[in-house]
């Protein structure tokens, strides 16, 4: 049973303002505004960001039909499980049974299968919905969404990788006072909208969330924009005329803002929703502050170290040492020159990002989460924000 057929009986179908929604230029890291590749150069595109039709998406089996390669590739990636139905959740199908603790009150999340449900119980009384979405991969960690008397919650533990078990998100530690309040406040629209718009694909109607025809997860038209106008001109033979997002095209600073549209851009820090230790979060507003950020140069691009089509990798910091040895010379006595005009490290051969961009655990998460600021970090000197 889909997303879409569980929640929209009671829920509405649009939700009106969506967040960060419209067609404006993409600004620069800076600040400045800079024109985008896209469907049409008068009209830039956003990750999962406008006004485009149902109709005008092909969906990414469409796009399989020519990138098979590329689309096997991205299927297994952890933006393309982004969001998943609960039937589908691994963790849960390794644990189908999980549950915790605060105070008096017990939380559940609990699977046969086909349905996931979401519970809290204390000794007089016991209140059970059903999980209609589930957030995030698995691979740090999953998010539940419930619904409850026509609303959309989050609940309140969440299971991180980590730690394998299920933790209380944000929570200040405290038992709530009634069973009613333990189910933590309905999401407001604007938080709905960043959910549905960043972990799925096709969700944008104007500036509205169109519930009905997204796809969930992260996928080849959620970056690229709607591939119907693409195809069409493919199968006519108008090569030159594409009329699909390049963002292979995007320089530096464009594709820092594109990637940050979902990867907590820098609008988030400068409207000053993300402060102090919490700027960790934003991986653009840090990259930008390192020393070596050239906006002028590729390798400042997101995609220089990431590749987009590909599982990220995890826990092996010596896999990134050829791109920091495309800016560094190996060796004390190497010549700078050419595009090589960073010194070499005193300190190590190897393993560079595991000094040079640290883990900052974050208050209130189970997870690390690397600094994207690549700096010297001196023992015991403060987080630079």
């Amino acid at each position: 049973m889909c997303f879409t057929k569980l929640v929209t009986h009671s829920w509405p179908l649009v939700l009106a303002a969506f967040l960060m929604a419209g067609t404006g230029s993409i600004p620069s890291a800076a600040g400045a505004q800079a024109p985008a590749a896209g469907v049409d150069e008068k009209v830039n595109w956003k990750p999962n960001r406008g006004d485009a039709r149902p109709v005008e998406y092909v969906g990414a089996p469409g796009c399989a039909h020519c990138h098979r390669a590329i689309f096997d590739k991205q299927n297994g990636t952890d933006m393309a499980l982004a969001a998943v139905r609960p039937a589908d959740s691994r963790i849960l199908r390794q644990h189908p049974a999980l549950s915790t603790e605060q105070g008096p009150y017990t939380y559940s999340i609990t699977s046969d299968g086909g349905h996931v449900l979401f519970s809290v119980r204390d000794a007089h009384g016991r209140i059970e919905e059903p999980v209609v979405l589930i957030i995030g991969a698995g691979t740090l960690h999953e998010n539940y969404l419930y619904e409850r008397s026509g609303k959309l919650y989050q609940a309140p533990v969440s299971y991180y990788s980590t730690v394998g078990k299920l933790v209380f998100t944000g929570s200040t530690g405290q038992a709530p006072a009634t069973l009613e309040a333990a189910l933590g406040a309905p999401l407001t629209d604007e938080r709905v909208r960043q959910c549905i718009g960043c972990h799925t694909t096709a969700a944008g109607l104007g500036d509205s969330v169109d519930l009905e025809h997204l796809t969930l997860g992260v996928h080849c038209e959620a970056c690229h924009g709607p591939g119907a106008q693409h195809v069409a001109a493919m199968r006519a033979g108008k090569l030159q005329d594409t009329l699909i997002i390049a963002p292979a095209r995007f320089n530096s600073d464009q594709e820092v803002a594109f990637c940050g549209t979902c990867h907590h851009g820098v609008p988030e820090v400068t409207r000053g929703e993300l402060r102090g230790i919490r700027t960790v979060l934003s991986q653009p507003y840090r990259l930008i502050q390192s020393r070596c950020w050239n906006s002028a140069d590729a390798r400042s691009r997101c995609t220089f170290c990431h590749a987009a089509h590909r599982p990220t990798v995890r826990g092996e910091t010596a896999s990134y040492d050829s791109k920091c040895l495309s800016c560094h010379v190996a060796s004390a006595g190497a010549p700078l020159g050419g595009k090589q005009l960073g010194k070499a490290c005193p300190v190590a051969k190897r393993d560079c990002s595991s000094c040079h961009m640290p883990t900052i655990k974050v208050p209130g998460s189970e997870s690390a989460f690397v600094d994207h600021r690549i700096r010297i970090v001196r023992a015991g000197a403060p987080y630079p924000e």
